[in-house]
């Protein structure tokens, strides 16, 4: 999805990280397995959707995702 966007000029980023992987709370973490946590983080993608994007541009990046197979 993130090179389909970027093919189109939409720049779609994945940088999620877990709170419990994180540096700041490594040493607040009780070290237990978070699978659903760690799932979900591997699958957030930051789409570019925002305020002043015009209704145009967000059915373009919405069409997109909805014709990746």
């Amino acid at each position: 999805m993130i090179s389909k966007l970027k093919e189109n000029g939409f720049h779609a980023v994945f940088h999620y990280l877990s709170l419990h992987s994180s540096d700041f709370y490594k040493d607040k973490h009780d070290d237990r397995v978070l699978p659903n946590s760690d799932r979900f983080s591997d699958c957030l993608v930051r789409l570019p959707m925002f305020y002043e994007l015009d209704f145009k541009t967000i059915e373009s990046i919405v069409d997109i995702i909805k014709g990746i197979n």
